[in-house]
This record gives C-alpha cells, structure tokens and sequence, in this order.
C-alpha cells in the first residue's frame, strides 16, 4: 500500500499537480514595493506638472492684465489726441491753475471723446483709466528740459494711467498745437451783436441747469444770403469751477434737427474772471441759405435731461432792452428742450439778446 501511495504521487508530480516551485513569497513582495515607488514618482511628477501649469496660469493672467491696462492706456492718449484735434484751448487750460493737472477721465459724450473731472467707473470692472498734462519747458536750442527754460505754450506732456489691483500702468507721449501752423482760409464776420454787458443768469435761468434738466438757451440772427459758416463766437464766463463741457449747434428752429454741430469746449477752459469770446468751430462749414437760424448753446452732460450730471453755470452775457432788444434781426431764448421734451422750444426773450458772432468763408 505504501509503495502505491508513493507510486502515485510520483506520478501526479509528474503530470504538474504541484511543485515546490509554485509559491515565490520574496518575488510577491519586491513586485509590490516596486508599485508603490512607480505610483510615488508618478504622483510627484503630477504635482510638479500641476505646479507649473499653475504658474503658468498665474503669468498668463498677470500678462494678460498688463496687456489690457497698457490698451487701456494707449486708448486714453488717443483720446487726448482726439480733444487737441477739437481744441488746443482745452489741453492748454488742463495746466492753467497746476502742473502737472489734476486727474481727467476721458469718455465719449455724443460720439466724441470729453475729459471728465468725475470717474465713471471702472472699465471691466477692474481698471481706472485717467489722464494728466504737464507744462513743457525748451531751452535756448529749443530742447525740451526738465530744469529751467521756458514754458512752451503749444506743447503739453501727455500721460495716460491704467489702474488696477494688479499695479498701474502708465504711458506717456507730448501733444503740440500743431493747427496754429496752417494756413486756414480767410474769415470774416457776417453778422454779430457784440454789445453784449450784463453778466450774469438770464431771466433766472441757469446754463447748464445743476443737473435740474432746464434746458439749453438759444439766440436766432437772420442772413441775407446763402453763407459758408465755419464758426460762432459766444461771449462767456464760467461762474463756477469745473462746469460742464459746451458745444454749440446751428439749427433751422430751436427744435429742428442740428444743420452743424461744433467741437466741444472744455467747460474749465472757459474765462473765469472775465467775460470772453469762445469760438465753436464746425468743420466742415456749415452751408446756410439766406433766413433766420438759431445758435443753441448745448452740454455734455446734457442740461435738457434731470440728473444727466450737468454741473456748474456758464454765463452767456446779454443786454436787456425794453419793448426789444438791441439786435433786430433775432431773439433770444432760455430753457429749450427743459425736461428732455425735445419738442419744447423754450421761453422767447423779446427784450434779450446775446453776445455772438457769425464767422464765413468770403
């Protein structure tokens, strides 16, 4: 029986039933070790991958804001460049009471860009664009100097900022009076009422209303045949510090639709301590046939809409004189379009007239 029991385990060795060799416990576990480092390493290798990919996220964002800021900048030169094309007296009187100016942010008011003393916010919700001018000093060799010279008063240093919690980015370029070295064709006036003395609100009437939406005042004139007008002057003062922007308009009535439309005027740049002649030049001319027009004194904000923002008093200086005032081809008017009815042509002033001037070609 013995020698059965060993003849058939021979045998099932034989066909592989088992073998000593099946079970390797020390190979199992250098497999398993071998698994656990490959996952470490992989493991490292992904936060370091994660790492960068973080950091490279993070300087993207940061280029990105930079890009945007240094755009935003750019834009607010251009805009500057934009009011010097209007109208050098507003980028001179930036630098008329310090130097460098106070803050102005540049916005667009009626499809043109304005320099406003108020912030209108955030652009993106992230960044304050704002701009300063600087007086310009040149030397005997007509080289600009930061030590000495003289002012140049055609020239203004222009720098544009764009803030943000990320820093702020400046960028900086001059600006000149360049229109004062072209040959502009010859103007002559063809009709005015230049006697104008009383200085002060007309009829209690306040121009650009305090944000109340009273209105825009208006003055008609009367020509005798068809003119090329290139220009009006209005004789004013600012009352306050800092009003609105000006504009003045040439219409057929003083509701109908605007015949030509002037640059705008910064407000702070108007004369301050004396009444002057502001000129409001339309480009092109204006081709008028021979009739009565109006000129409509206007603002950017707008004095016609309550709570536009409309700020601070101009004074459009008149003479009273009783039954009619002293210029017979025309009357003057306060409060057109008073609560944004563009249809309301405000309060006739029979016994008003105020101090303006029509330039045209000859």
């Amino acid at each position: 029986m013995f020698q059965d029991k060993s003849k058939k385990m021979k045998d099932k060795k034989k066909r592989g039933g088992f073998s000593s060799s099946t079970f390797h416990p020390l190979s199992s576990g250098f497999g398993l070790v071998e698994i656990v480092v490959a996952v470490a390493m992989a493991t490292t290798a992904l936060v370091g991958f994660l790492q960068v990919g973080v950091a490279a996220l993070r300087l993207l964002k940061a280029e990105k804001s930079n890009l945007e800021a240094t755009l935003l900048a750019q834009e607010g030169l251009e805009a500057m460049r934009s009011v010097r094309d209007e109208s050098w007296a507003t980028i001179a009187g930036l630098t008329a009471s310090q130097s460098p100016s106070p803050r102005y942010y540049p916005v667009i008011q009626n499809g043109k860009w304005v320099l406003s003393v108020t912030s209108p916010g955030l652009i993106n919700g992230a960044y304050e664009r704002f701009v300063q001018a600087e007086k310009v000093s040149r030397d005997g060799s007509d080289k600009i100097v930061t030590v000495g010279g003289v002012d140049d008063a055609g020239t203004r240093k222009i720098t544009a900022h764009a803030s943000s919690t990320a820093g702020d980015v400046t960028v900086a370029t001059y600006v000149t009076n360049f229109q004062s070295y072209l040959t502009l064709p010859s103007e002559a006036v063809t009709v005015s009422y230049a006697g104008a003395a009383t200085d002060g609100a007309i009829s209690g009437f306040s121009f650009p209303s305090q944000n109340a939406g009273d209105g825009d005042p208006g003055q008609s004139f009367t020509l005798g045949a068809t003119t090329q007008v290139t220009r009006v002057s209005l004789y004013l003062r600012r009352a306050t510090l800092m009003p609105s922007d000006v504009y003045a308009e040439l219409r057929l009535n003083p509701t109908s639709a605007a015949l030509g439309t002037s640059q705008i005027i910064g407000g702070p740049t108007i004369a301050t301590t004396s009444p002057a002649w502001v000129d409001f030049r339309f480009a092109p001319a204006v081709s008028l046939a021979a009739g009565t027009y109006y000129v409509r004194l206007r603002s950017a904000p707008d004095s016609t809409v309550a709570g536009s923002g409309s700020a601070g008093s101009i004074y459009w200086q008149y003479t009273l004189q009783n039954p009619s005032g002293p210029y017979a081809g025309g009357v003057s008017r306060k409060g057109i379009g008073r609560l944004g009815n563009q249809n309301d042509v405000g309060t006739q002033l029979d016994a008003y007239d105020f101090g303006f001037k029509i330039y045209a070609l000859p």
